[in-house]
């Protein structure tokens, strides 16, 4: 949670997976839609809702929160990005899960590319979780910034996680000794060209971060790595593999339930400024979704090719960088 000019921001999706943690609207359980159960088998904490404006963004509409309003509260509600996940639940196995996913076409395309790839020389599955020696996520982190730089350094598209990946790396390790989180690595001869940092609640992974060798693009290892994910979640029964906000082909040939993220302003009725900042920033936010809608952010203006631009000395600057050391 942070602080803002009177107004306080919950992150609900990142809050409740990175963290397993409620904002302070949830009183009750939380209920998962698509699986039909709910979670209530471990202790989540509750953020506060104070009495000033609040704002609880990303709400993924597959899960229900248990609410109640504090008293003299309201609320508004607005639609935002579409995301998107994977529901295994009716799958035994990988196979099975490709068969029913992917056409024969990419299937046969995917495992070739797959092949050819591992006749470049050795190529091992790793996953990194539990009681390891703090070097080994260190050293591990290193050369996962390195990539994910080097891939957006060539697509000169800011990614928000290298502006602090030491914070990342803070959060995420403490979650990966306590087996709450996992790093995927796909090396070939020792050199890796593949990770991904994902977290684990109850039946549901959540995919936080991926990046890829771009030397290695030829061979689809975006696609090998979420494979590689998905036949983790399949073996230890996980049912669920969320991929989070945004829309792209990569999402759309692999997952098969799109769902809907929401923003919520929730502000005290009898305080009139407050009442009308809600109302603003709603407008604000409707506005925007409406021009991703069109097509217009995102395709004709790129805000994170700007903030590229913007940021570019920062990332490149050893002395500026937070990488974890």
């Amino acid at each position: 949670m942070s602080k803002r000019a009177n107004m306080q921001i919950h992150e609900c999706i990142f809050q409740f997976y990175l963290e397993h943690r409620v904002h302070g609207m949830c009183t009750g359980k939380v209920h998962n839609r698509l699986l039909g159960g709910s979670l209530n088998s471990i202790a989540l904490d509750r953020a506060n809702i104070y009495k000033d404006l609040n704002l609880v963004k990303d709400i993924p509409d597959y899960l229900y929160f248990e609410t109640k309003l504090p008293v003299g509260m309201k609320s508004l509600h607005v639609p935002q990005y579409h995301g998107y996940l994977i529901n295994l639940e009716a799958y035994t196995g990988i196979e099975d899960f490709l068969r029913g996913q992917l056409s024969r076409r990419n299937i046969k395309n995917f495992k070739a590319k797959k092949k050819k790839l591992e006749n470049l020389g050795t190529v091992e599955y790793k996953v990194l979780m539990g009681p390891l020696q703090e070097r080994v996520y260190r050293e591990a982190f290193e050369t996962f910034h390195e990539l994910l730089k080097k891939r957006f350094d060539k697509k000169k598209i800011l990614n928000r996680y290298l502006m602090d990946w030491q914070g990342l790396y803070l959060q995420a390790y403490p979650r990966l000794v306590e087996g709450k989180a996992l790093l995927f690595l796909i090396q070939l001869d020792g050199k890796p060209i593949g990770m991904a940092l994902d977290y684990i609640l109850e039946s549901s992974v959540f995919s936080h971060v991926q990046t890829f060798d771009q030397e290695y693009s030829k061979f689809n290892v975006g696609d090998l790595m979420l494979y590689f994910q998905l036949e983790w979640c399949l073996d230890h029964g996980k049912s669920i593999l969320d991929l989070s906000k945004g829309e792209n082909a990569y999402k759309e040939k692999w997952c098969n339930h799109r769902y809907r993220l929401y923003h919520d302003l929730i502000y005290p009725k009898n305080s009139l400024s407050l009442t009308l900042n809600a109302h603003a920033l709603a407008l604000k936010y409707n506005t925007i979704q409406k021009l991703r809608d069109l097509g217009i952010l995102g395709n004709i203006i790129n805000v994170d090719q700007w903030l590229y631009k913007r940021h570019w000395k920062t990332f490149n600057d050893p002395i500026q960088s937070n990488r974890p050391l």
